[in-house]
């Protein structure tokens, strides 16, 4: 099951993210084109895979608590072992797998930070048209300083688990193919404390939400199809703290777009369409606009790829006051295979956000490098910079901050 084995992030690991129309409607989104992939070796016990990963870095970070004074800089080590069992086959194929991430700072031990996920899943294939993938993942989740639902003045990070069940059908007929998905979410927020040793309270932010897919496809030609895609949301919240005013909600999106080839240079997918998001309590304003999600693909050489997103959503959010906001975001990233085993990644984004219920409106730059280097099947090294910053208006803005991060590490993966 090659959602078990491309390899991702250990925050993309820790959630399955069908909340909303996903970015490409059928297939997978863009990937480098790379002249030569190193396969690691997985461990056969009879016809189950067993796939052991371990990656270990050390970072520095120039701004750790992301505040504007006053800063502080530290550096931290991260380790991160998960092992993946799987079960391939032509007709029902099944994966579990687990992660574990440890966060040590060296002098802000405060950040320090234990993470852990579980995920399972199976793909069933009835036929050669039909298509059943069930996933489900059990999370424990530190959030990040930079993250605009994390308060300045925390004793420490804000922690939450999560728990998520996915179920994507797919069906193929002719010209013609039906997809659809269901997501549940629930999210558990722990109570935090301020510098002072005040109790924070989190559990406002505990929620579920619901989410169904529908895309309709239809294929014109081999390079290109058209679709028809919508969603329907519910946004539940538990606890209610003070005079905070529940923030349950409803809300759908519309969307028309194609998914296109042009010759072996260029792949993508876009969809414009209309969201609405109905809150509960009429203190918030409803929201309601246009819709753009995409991603474009150029590959420019056999060994550099370009790639441009764009994407317009309704976010939940922790700010008190706020029932949630609008985010924009647009990236554009360059992969280079400048030797068989060396890949360079250069990557910039802006993320704009615009929040429901209070003044404020929030602006972050993102910029990235990356080079990765391997060594071997097994092994591979990374190294990383990056540089984000954050303005923040309104009656009530957000933190501003700049800051950056460089990081070095080695990755074993397989037997």
């Amino acid at each position: 099951m090659d959602w078990f084995a491309a390899p991702v992030s250990a925050a993309t690991f820790r959630t399955i993210a069908g909340s909303c129309l996903p970015m490409v409607a059928f297939g997978v989104a863009a990937t480098p084109a790379m002249a030569q992939r190193y396969d690691p070796f997985e461990r056969l016990v009879g016809s189950i895979e067993i796939m052991p990963q371990v990656q270990v870095t050390m970072n520095a970070d120039d701004n750790v608590l992301a505040v504007q004074n006053d800063r502080t800089s530290d550096a931290y080590i991260t380790a991160s072992p998960r092992i993946t069992i799987s079960r391939p086959a032509p007709g029902l194929s099944w994966s579990v797998a687990g992660e574990y991430e440890g966060t040590r700072y060296f002098s802000v031990q405060s950040e320090n930070a234990d993470d852990y996920a579980l995920q399972a899943g199976l793909q069933y294939r009835m036929g050669g048209n039909t298509t059943l993938v069930v996933k489900g993942l059990q999370s424990r989740n530190s959030e990040g300083r930079t993250s605009p639902d994390s308060l300045t003045g925390l004793a420490r990070p804000n922690r939450y688990n999560l728990s998520e069940g996915y179920v994507d059908l797919t069906h193929r007929f002719n010209r013609v193919s039906v997809r659809g998905t269901f997501d549940y979410a629930r999210r558990n927020y722990s109570d935090n404390r301020n510098n002072a040793g005040e109790v924070v309270d989190q559990d406002f932010r505990d929620r579920s939400v619901i989410t169904g897919n529908l895309i309709l496809q239809y294929t014109i030609s081999p390079n290109f199809a058209v679709f028809a895609a919508g969603s329907a949301n519910q946004r539940d919240y538990g606890t209610r703290t003070g005079p905070i005013p529940p923030r349950d909600s409803s809300g759908y999106e519309l969307a028309l777009g194609p998914n296109f080839n042009i010759g072996h240079l260029m792949h993508g997918t876009l969809r414009l369409g209309y969201l609405q998001q109905d809150y509960k309590d009429p203190l918030f304003k409803d929201v309601h606009g246009f819709l753009v999600r995409g991603e474009l693909a150029y590959y420019l050489t056999p060994l550099v790829t370009i790639t441009a997103r764009v994407d317009r959503r309704v976010v939940e959010t922790g700010v008190l006051g706020a029932a949630g906001y609008v985010r924009t975001t647009a990236s554009l990233q360059a992969d280079y295979e400048v030797l068989r085993n060396v890949i360079l990644h250069l990557e910039g984004g802006n993320e704009h956000r615009n929040f429901v219920g209070i003044d404020r409106k929030d602006n972050r730059f993102t910029g990235e490098f990356k080079a990765t280097w391997l060594l071997s099947p097994r092994w591979s090294a990374q190294f990383d910079v990056s540089h984000r910053g954050q303005d923040s208006s309104g009656i009530a803005p957000g933190r501003e901050f700049t800051e950056n991060r460089a990081s070095v590490g080695i990755v074993f993966k397989g037997l």
